[in-house]
């Protein structure tokens, strides 16, 4: 219980077995204060300093190369000189209101010290001596029951002369007085490890599967149980849990504080740690300005105060542990800015991974398509009224539309890029075409986009765009003028030629991802609804797939909610019989896009009607019939210039512009796209193009029959 040392200077810490049979050497005689102490710090001093404190190794002085260990008890020094009768009174006090020491003594100034030995030891960490021993010294009252408490008394390290015999008034400490003080300042500062933190359940888990001897009824912060790790295995309480181990108190533990590591391994510390961070592999991200986390699967926004309760959840720590230089949690922030740092966020249909790289940038895939699943079997009786509604909707070209949409729907399925056509469907009211681009096409590739107003060019935003392989555009946007439809007809040549698309958001970088999705344009037969049809010319031709609708294509559909149900209940068999089938060789177009191009007549000529190309043939047929009837003989062609056509048009218009002449590069782009609309179809005047270098000269038919007046009779 007690050990002591011969002088001040003395390192080693001495046993006594037992204080009642301690011989206690005489004191010699001083002069002064000085001369004691002087006495008392010389090495050849050979008396009696006691201390019931005890380091990691017992048998030396504690220090800072030998911490605290275990606790005896406590020896409290009082620097006032106290009279018996104020001494009696005190012991008196504390027999009444606390806990009467067991000795006290004289010191040399006539000062009192108290001692107050434990009954059993207990071990005592250094992280936790300073608070158990300040919350001992409130419940024995020893600041109140005597003035002048010399608070080094406090400190693991001291040592006190016994410059006199002890006085023995009481008992000994019972372990049920100062071990709940124990327990208490274990909770309010318990000991750290520099190991990783891991959740108590975990631990739990571990320690069920390593110690057989392990049956606590819980394991939580401040539980106390057996020491289940320790052979022979006695069922007697003996420590205690916080945060980063167990905590003995019981002498028969191999030290005071087990880390998880002690009881369960380097190993067990390794792979947890290893668990522990892949997380933050897995679920969060960062592109330099903002956060992400995934909910489930799909990558948002979170705050880094949300990121901060969402580590704490997932075990990391806010405390800087012992020889480190930060937190877990500022080591996860770190970690998470470093290794899953990202340049973009935006979805990529075609990409299982969750980082795709593209064009030397890392992006956050946020893609969450999730294409209809196929039958299993086929069984073409459970979607009879889907495939003839099909079969029976256009006037030609429906094995086109098929394999089209087993084209996209196949690609989407697997997650393999394919290029394909935009798809044009043109037909009256009422048939059905959005139903067929909406519920069938659509919701087979996993939903669809409005892209009416990008395609239009009212917007250039389309992050909302891109997370859909299908976009489509009805007849409510039509092109208000000819600058309109070309910048229609530019988008619609980029985004079916172009494997990739530039997705722009809001307040966000522009960023260009891998997109071969499709576009599906929906419109009545009108002429105001056809204006919004990109142009169809030449370099379009192979990038088009337009069908038209059946005038008496079937009007009847059951009622809305019964259609959407059915459709949804055919739709898996209608997908398993598209996946049959096997393209014709006659549909067999370039690699680059499988299906061949195919544009119903109707469709071309209406197309062609409500162009611009349209008004340069207005033009031209105006300047053909004034150009007849001036010729003083007779000629079949008009040969000349872009410049010499102007002039002509001019001085036929007494000397004013007509039309788009003032212009002439509208006009000299006019008769180049004449010129190969006239080679596709022989109803339209030929316009033919000679070239040498120097420039281009045109050969206009004048022939009467190729008149629009003609033409229309």
């Amino acid at each position: 219980m007690f050990r002591y040392l011969k002088n001040l200077r003395d390192k080693k810490a001495t046993k006594i077995e037992d204080i009642h049979k301690f011989n206690l050497p005489p004191v010699p005689k001083f002069s002064s204060k000085p001369k004691y102490k002087e006495w008392c710090s010389d090495t050849k001093t050979d008396h009696v300093f006691i201390t019931l404190q005890e380091g990691e190794c017992p048998s030396e002085r504690i220090s800072s190369k030998n911490a605290v260990f275990a606790c005896n008890g406590i020896i409290i020094d009082y620097d006032a000189q106290t009279p018996d009768e104020v001494i009696e009174a005190g012991i008196n006090t504390a027999g009444k209101k606390y806990v009467k020491p067991q000795y006290y003594h004289k010191t040399f100034s006539g000062g009192l010290r108290t001692i107050y030995p434990f009954k059993e030891k207990v071990l005592c960490s250094a992280e936790v001596y300073p608070n158990f021993i300040k919350g001992l010294c409130r419940a024995l009252g020893v600041e109140r029951l005597f003035a002048g408490v010399d608070k080094s008394s406090y400190e693991a390290s001291q040592v006190f002369h016994l410059y006199s015999e002890l006085i023995e008034v009481g008992e000994p400490l019972d372990p049920s007085f100062y071990k709940p003080i124990l327990f208490k300042s274990l909770e309010k500062a318990p000991p750290k490890s520099s190991d990783t933190s891991i959740p108590l359940a975990d631990v739990e888990e571990g320690i069920k599967q390593k110690y057989q001897n392990y049956n606590w009824p819980s394991f939580e912060v401040g539980s106390r149980g057996d020491l289940f790790f320790v052979e022979p295995y006695k069922d007697s309480e003996g420590c205690m849990v916080v945060e980063d181990g167990i905590v003995c108190f019981s002498t028969r533990a191999p030290q005071g504080f087990m880390t998880w590591k002690d009881l369960l391994g380097d190993e067990f510390i390794r792979e947890y740690e290893k668990k522990k961070y892949a997380v933050l592999n897995e679920e969060f991200w960062y592109n330099g300005k903002s956060y992400y986390y995934l909910d489930e699967g799909h990558p948002v926004t979170i705050s880094d105060k949300l990121l901060l309760l969402e580590l704490k959840h997932k075990g990391f720590t806010s405390d800087v542990k012992p020889n480190k230089t930060m937190s877990e949690i500022d080591s996860a922030f770190r970690s998470i800015a470093k290794h899953n740092r990202v340049h973009e966020v935006a979805p990529c249909i075609w990409n299982k991974e969750r980082v795709v790289r593209h064009s030397s940038n890392k992006i956050l895939n946020s893609s969450n398509l999730v294409p209809m699943q196929p039958s299993d079997v086929r069984d073409p009786s459970k979607c009879e009224w889907s495939m003839n509604f099909i079969e029976q909707l256009f006037c030609s070209g429906t094995d086109h539309f098929f394999h089209w949409w087993k084209r996209i729907y196949e690609s989407v399925l697997t997650q393999q890029k394919a290029q394909g056509q935009c798809l044009i469907i043109v037909g009256p009211s009422g048939r059905g075409k959005t139903l067929l681009s909406n519920k069938f096409v659509g919701d087979s590739c996993g939903g669809f986009a409005d892209a009416s107003d990008y395609i239009a060019g009212n917007t250039t935003f389309n992050k909302e765009l891109a997370y859909k392989a299908i976009w489509t555009v009805d007849d409510t946007v039509s092109a208000a003028s000819d600058q309109d439809q070309r910048r229609a007809t530019e988008i619609n040549k980029r985004i079916t030629a172009n494997p990739k698309i530039e997705v722009n958001e809001k307040y966000q970088n522009a960023v260009t991802v891998p997109w071969t999705g499709r576009i599906i344009i929906t419109t009545n037969d009108d002429a105001n609804s056809i204006s919004v049809i990109p142009s169809l010319d030449s370099s379009n031709e192979e990038k088009i797939i337009a069908l038209r609708v059946r005038d008496d294509a079937s009007k009847s559909f059951p009622e809305n909610e019964d259609l959407e149900e059915k459709i949804q209940r055919e739709l898996p068999y209608l997908l398993r019989e598209i996946l049959e089938m096997k393209l014709p060789s006659r549909l067999k177009g370039s690699s680059r896009y499988g299906v061949k191009g195919f544009i119903d007549p109707f469709i071309k000529d209406a197309a062609y009607d409500n162009s611009s190309r349209s008004t340069i043939a207005e033009l031209i047929d105006w300047f053909c019939k004034e150009h007849r009837n001036l010729m003083t003989h007779a000629n079949d062609i008009w040969t000349g210039t872009t410049t010499e056509l102007q002039q002509n048009i001019i001085r036929l218009n007494d000397g004013k512009h007509l039309g788009i002449s003032h212009n002439i590069s509208i006009l000299k782009r006019g008769l180049h796209s004449l010129s190969e609309v006239s080679n596709l179809n022989d109803k339209v005047r030929p316009v033919k193009s000679i070239g040498s270098g120097g420039g281009t000269v045109w050969v206009i038919s004048l022939d009467k029959k190729y008149d629009l007046s003609e033409s229309d009779n």
